[in-house]
């Protein structure tokens, strides 16, 4: 019997192709809609995992109705479809030009902290987050030995030695957290008490500042982009609020929340909560980046050179990471797949569904998959984002097998 050491998975190099196919085709739990009365939902506690501190859907519950479905990711619920009392173009109307609202409380919250705390993430990820400044926030991609997408979230610096992560999705962490934990073990990672919601829309700066206390709501304006300050709520609560290129987040413990939730649905002139069927609109529309950094978007069949994430690779992190090998050579494991927006040459062609598989529109060869899809107001038409095959190209038109032809663009789509 050999004694040599296991190899670390910091040392693994690719094992396995990362071909184009749907990771949801074969598993109709992987994404999926619910209405409120499915038995899954019925029991106490859920059959699914569910979490909601600071309950932010009983409160908006109690001024809107009930949420009209719910998403499900993993054996997970993400969020409400749509609120029964709320139409669409209200919801439409706050995520451009007013102040909408999404709970972010199904993630999962994890608190990293110790002084190997930065040395067991940089295990994890390309990313070094040494170089996080204390209360700067960046978006993160949790890596496999073969380069591909293990999991996905933010990470905000809240100390010299701690940092706070979100991870979306069906709420994994890291496959390989545990093996970085033991090779850490002075270094402490737990769930962490803190939640979060973020606010879009045109009136976002002054819906947030109504939430704060006076003090702290007038250093709001000097945030910049992924940049965190600590602030109080109106009654007291400690909290941090972090800018994105398209939103203000509120991170707060539960006490932060339920106080936010519920002046934020007592004041439903200003304050619009919104499901995920108008976020996959404002994730279509979306101008100011490519909007599709989605656990549906990317995962384990995503290289993060075929994803257009080789900007999170950082050059000069010398140190052992998961998928450093694949990552340290992309072009002997990447071009098996782009990401695009598909735009229904047909205002009238139907809404897709995550997974459904494409074909070139002159043959019956596989193009192709939905990682998500949505309604357009401004284009008055259905939008998606599609994982393709390098054979298909901007210009090209698709068809589902409905028959109905879609044209290929890159993203964002204009």
């Amino acid at each position: 019997m050999s004694s040599a050491p296991p190899t670390q998975p910091w040392e693994r190099g690719p094992r396995f192709s990362t071909a184009l196919h749907s990771p949801l085709a074969s598993d109709e739990w992987a994404w999926r809609k619910l209405p409120p009365a499915h038995p899954a939902l019925l029991g106490t506690p859920h059959a699914l995992t569910f979490r909601d501190p600071g309950d932010a859907f009983g409160a908006f519950e109690q001024r809107h109705g009930e949420p009209a479905g719910w998403y499900v990711l993993g054996g997970n619920i993400v969020a409400v479809t749509t609120w029964k009392g709320l139409s669409y173009q209200e919801q439409y109307a706050a995520v451009t030009d007013g102040a909408g609202v999404f709970p972010c409380g199904g993630m999962l919250y994890l608190s990293v902290s110790g002084p190997h705390a930065a040395d067991l993430l940089d295990l994890l990820t390309p990313r070094r987050m040494q170089t996080l400044a204390v209360g700067q926030a960046a978006f993160i991609v949790f890596t496999t030995p073969e380069g591909t997408v293990d999991t996905e979230g933010v990470v905000l610096r809240d100390g010299e030695q701690s940092y706070q992560l979100s991870i979306g999705g069906d709420t994994q962490p890291p496959t390989w957290l545990h093996d970085a934990i033991a090779q850490f073990p002075d270094t402490r990672v737990e769930e962490s008490p803190l939640s979060s919601f973020n606010i879009k829309g045109g009136n976002r700066e002054a819906a947030m500042a109504a939430l704060l206390h006076d003090d702290d709501a007038a250093r709001l304006a000097s945030v910049k982009p992924f940049r965190g300050i600590r602030v109080r709520t109106r009654a007291g609560a400690d909290a941090w609020v972090v800018r994105t290129l398209i939103g203000l987040e509120l991170w707060s413990g539960a006490d932060g929340m339920r106080e936010a939730y519920q002046q934020m649905a007592a004041d439903a002139g200003t304050y619009t909560p919104c499901g995920w069927d108008v976020l996959a609109s404002f994730r279509m529309e979306c101008r100011d980046f490519a909007f599709y950094l989605a656990p549906l978007d990317i995962h384990r069949g995503t290289h993060l050179f075929d994803a257009g994430l080789g900007h999170l690779v950082t050059a000069a992190k010398t140190g052992p990471y998961i998928g450093a090998e694949a990552l340290a050579d992309p072009d002997r494991h990447v071009g098996r797949l782009w990401v695009a927006g598909l735009t229904a040459t047909d205002p009238d062609h139907p809404e897709r569904q995550v997974g459904d598989a494409l074909r070139h529109a002159g043959s019956d060869q596989p193009a192709g998959y939905v990682t998500s899809a949505g309604w357009s107001p401004r284009e008055q038409r259905q939008l998606c984002f599609v994982h393709l095959s390098p054979a298909v190209r901007p210009g090209d038109r698709v068809r589902f097998d409905d028959g109905t032809t879609w044209q290929v663009s890159t993203l964002p789509m204009r």
